[in-house]
């Protein structure tokens, strides 16, 4: 949760890679973080039994994007 207190809020508009983007449940609370790689792709932890995986960064919702490193 905390990781989404940090960094500037943007929009899919902004996006680069290295951003973060939060994913959350039907009430809005964060539940899941990935790494946006360009091209409208994450990397991110699926579970523990499939383990690091990339995907489309719409296979969700988004509920915030974050710049974390200041370009």
């Amino acid at each position: 949760g905390s990781q989404a207190n940090y960094g500037t809020k943007i929009s899919a508009g902004d996006l680069q890679p290295g951003d973060l983007i939060f994913y959350g449940n039907s009430r809005g609370s964060i539940n899941h973080v990935a790494i946006y790689i360009g091209e409208g792709r994450i990397v991110h932890a699926s579970n523990a039994r499939v383990g690091i995986i990339t995907s489309n960064m719409y296979y969700r919702t988004p509920v915030k994007i974050v710049n974390v490193l200041g370009d």
